[in-house]
């Protein structure tokens, strides 16, 4: 790159290394006003995420935390294994969803061992905007009677996309397949799953009452 700086624009070159950098994919802290409580904000789903999210639980363990919220809302989604993954962290056993493509046999996912926090209490953040790879994980924690759901509805997204790029840079989307929790009716009346204790969020930069409410379920304060 070559770069003119006045007041006589000598022309200055610049060499750059191109680099591909992978961005966390998940923060934590322990509450402010609970700090026994580890707050883990999964903002979507990727190859790295089970991982930073196993990191984030024992960091927070050894700062003293007794009790977590995995913080799902705004999250979209993104890779469909890697959310079986993440819920299969919590489970102990029991199938995770069940998977059909088109014109093939039902695919089941299950817990193959048992999860490394199964143990901890736990409570779910989710509203409208949790969709797909996250909904997995939210839900399948709900159909285990794992931990509740707080919040707001899920947006109910139980399809799978197949990319096609066409000539003209735009794409084709193609739902593939759909996939299911044996024991959770989902979508449900257009929608996705239902909390366990709905929640209306606040106003921004205000206490978070989907927090206070997790607080109050897993402490019994407020």
């Amino acid at each position: 790159m070559k770069v003119g700086r006045p007041p006589d624009f000598t022309t200055v070159e610049y060499k750059i290394n191109r680099e591909e950098i992978n961005l966390p994919t998940v923060t934590w802290h322990l509450d402010a006003v609970e700090p026994r409580l580890g707050v883990i904000k999964v903002n979507l789903i990727g190859e790295t995420t089970p991982g930073e999210i196993r990191r984030a639980i024992e960091d927070l363990q050894g700062r003293e935390a007794t009790a977590f919220v995995l913080d799902l809302r705004e999250n979209g989604g993104g890779l469909l294994k890697e959310g079986i993954n993440i819920a299969r962290l919590f489970l102990r056993d029991g199938v995770v969803i069940e998977q059909q493509y088109r014109g093939q046999k039902v695919e089941k996912y299950s817990v193959e061992k048992s999860g490394l926090f199964v143990d901890i209490p736990l409570a779910v953040l989710v509203n409208e905007n949790t969709a797909s790879a996250a909904e997995i994980i939210a839900g399948a924690i709900q159909a285990h009677g794992r931990a509740k759901l707080i919040g707001a509805t899920t947006y109910g997204k139980n399809t799978i996309q197949m990319v096609f790029d066409l000539q003209d840079g735009s794409s084709l989307h193609v739902t593939a397949a759909h996939w299911w929790f044996p024991d959770l009716e989902f979508p449900k009346n257009g929608h996705g799953l239902t909390p366990d204790v709905p929640i209306v969020a606040g106003e921004q930069g205000k206490p978070d009452p989907v927090v206070a409410a997790a607080i109050q379920e897993l402490f019994g304060q407020r």
